[in-house]
């Protein structure tokens, strides 16, 4: 998620079958199975994904050539090809809006490219080449046209499949349709271009370039974590665009997304021009696609929320937040993180992660995480500079996915020491900068307490002998996902057993508490317990196994982002084995 962003989960999605007459120079739609009766659409925002279709003109339209080509012989074929592009719009100099007057074509690089008969039916496809190119070769005099599908599709080991599909018209596919023209030597060479549609004062018709725009910032992340070393195959992933995707929320297929996101299954991208549109804020495109990453080739324990600048948050959202910020930095090799929104495009924000004098420095900022993986990346102390392999090794690796800390920069820096061991003194003078103790995983022996003594010790030592240990929930830096919401214990089972964790309120000026207790074994929630009576929770696990596990505690009013009351509220916590 973005800057801006948070993470939440989407509505299920009621599936239905049904596909668009697709007419040349216009953004279209077609459904998944390709099923069902045509209809024309109403509206050109209506152009989708899910099967999706965009439509471009192509140079091989003309009525005389036709009947010349129906003329020639059936029994031959030709060569029938051309480059497929996209306007891509930058932001201005000052980072600050879209500079449409700057404006470049650029090729529509590794997206499936069809061949298709007057019946629609599929006769060949392809793939675009990184300038845009792909060719077939097909029988002469025959009724073909060409279809640029919004997918990223990769067959050879790691592959991928990344499609650009509308949230608001059932999931459609976007795709790209040339006319339909009969192949001849005249015909043959097949241009496909995806404009913007920019007026000079807004987007006259369907905005046919977006989803290409989207899916090639999508790309040069993929080949640059190829690069990095990655041998894994992507998981598909939708990314869900839309010109009726607004910053309100609601119901996401009726483009109430409220802001970009990653849900866990797939990105949603804001499209409403005059508000925020994000598919040329390649920024926030990579942030998104790098939670998918974290998700998918790593791991992440982010519990998603609203953030800022100069939050105090979750240790979990400040990796997960500061990592995104910096990976998409470091996808384009681009320090300046930037949003294009408002009227015409001409205002948003801008944001340089290479910063290191932040307001608010800590384990618990996203600003110093970011901060701190950036600046490793372009460090060239005993390391190559902007190598994201060293980045991806330390990622990528078991040491850091199966970690029994919950992912914070402490596991970061943990599988760091195992993995680059020759970086430490670098990594570890980046996070001193940041006022960070370089520790093990559980940030033992930290000393920045964010301002409240209560955030420390980062994990709280919790024996199974019934011995309390005292902890306080606090929304003082806010709710959810901010610094002492949920409180981390670390528990060592020795012996494989049944244990029961109890929570009781310690003292009585924090009202009616509402404890909960959640309960994780290498980022895995494996039991909890979210019971109504106040003052007190009762966990008895199943049997657990000989390790390390976390225990989180929270009072859900301290959580509840629609609570005005400030509330700090303390429990005892024990553990014992059941009887």
């Amino acid at each position: 998620m973005g800057l801006k962003n948070r993470i939440k989960a989407a509505p299920p999605v009621s599936i239905w079958q049904w596909r668009t007459l697709l007419v040349c120079g216009c953004l279209m739609l077609l459904a998944c199975g390709g099923g069902g009766s045509k209809s024309n659409l109403t509206s050109p925002s209506s152009a989708a994904v899910s099967n999706s279709s965009l439509v471009s003109s192509s140079n091989a339209t003309s009525s005389s050539s036709t009947s010349s080509a129906q003329m020639s012989s059936a029994a031959s074929s030709i060569r029938l090809g051309g480059r497929v592009t996209y306007d891509f719009v930058p932001h201005n100099n000052d980072h600050i809006g879209l500079n449409y007057s700057a404006t470049t074509v650029k090729a529509v690089r590794g997206v499936v490219v069809e061949l298709l008969d007057s019946k629609n039916l599929v006769l060949a496809t392809t793939i675009t080449d990184n300038v845009g190119d792909y060719s077939f070769s097909v029988e002469s005099n025959r009724l073909v046209k060409v279809r640029v599908k919004a997918q990223l599709s990769r067959t050879q080991t790691p592959t991928w499949n990344f499609k650009v599909t509308d949230n608001t018209n059932s999931n459609s596919l976007y795709v790209m349709d040339g006319s339909l023209a009969v192949a001849s030597d005249a015909t043959g060479v097949r241009n496909l271009h995806a404009a913007s549609s920019w007026t000079g004062t807004s987007y006259s018709s369907t905005r046919v370039a977006a989803p290409f725009a989207i899916l090639d910032s999508v790309l040069l992340g993929a080949e640059k974590i190829v690069a990095a070393g990655n041998s894994r195959n992507f998981p598909p992933l939708e990314l869900r665009w839309s010109v009726n995707n607004k910053a309100a929320d609601g119901e996401p297929t009726f483009g109430e997304i409220g802001t970009s996101f990653y849900d866990g299954s797939a990105i949603y991208i804001l499209g409403d021009q005059n508000s925020d549109t994000d598919e040329y804020d390649r920024h926030v495109i990579l942030h998104e696609w790098g939670h998918y990453i974290e998700n998918e080739l790593s791991r992440s324990d982010n519990i998603g929320g609203d953030h800022a600048y100069d939050d105090k948050l979750d240790l979990r959202v400040a990796m997960s937040e500061g990592f995104s910020n910096a990976f998409s930095a470091m996808m384009l090799d681009d320090p300046e993180y930037r949003d294009a929104s408002g009227t015409q495009q001409a205002d948003g924000f801008s944001n340089d992660v290479s910063q290191k004098n932040h307001l608010v420095r800590g384990w618990y900022s996203e600003s110093s995480i970011q901060s701190i993986l950036y600046n490793f990346y372009l460090s060239e102390n005993g390391k190559v500079a902007k190598n994201f392999s060293d980045i991806f090794k330390v990622f990528s690796s078991e040491i850091y996915s199966e970690n029994a800390a919950m992912i914070s920069i402490y596991t970061f820096t943990d599988a760091l020491r195992s993995v680059l061991p020759d970086q430490i003194v670098n990594f570890d003078s980046l996070l001193l900068e940041q006022n960070i103790e370089p520790t093990n995983a559980f940030g033992e022996g930290e000393s920045n307490s964010g301002g409240y003594s209560g955030s420390l010790p980062v994990y709280k030592i919790l024996a199974t002998n019934n011995s309390p240990v005292t902890v306080c929930s606090t929304n003082r830096f806010g709710a959810y996902n901010k610094l002492s919401v949920s409180q981390f214990l670390r528990l060592d089972i020795s012996s494989p057993g049944i244990y029961r964790i109890t929570v009781s309120e310690a003292g009585s000026n924090s009202g009616d508490s509402d404890p909960d207790i959640y309960l994780h074994r290498n980022g895995n929630l494996i039991d909890f317990a979210e019971g109504t009576v106040i003052d007190q929770e009762d966990l008895t696990t199943d049997t657990l196994s000989v390790g390390t596990y976390v225990l989180e505690i929270l009072d859900a009013r301290v959580a509840d982002i629609n609570s005005s009351d400030d509330i700090t509220a303390c429990f005892d916590v024990r553990a014992s084995v059941s009887n």
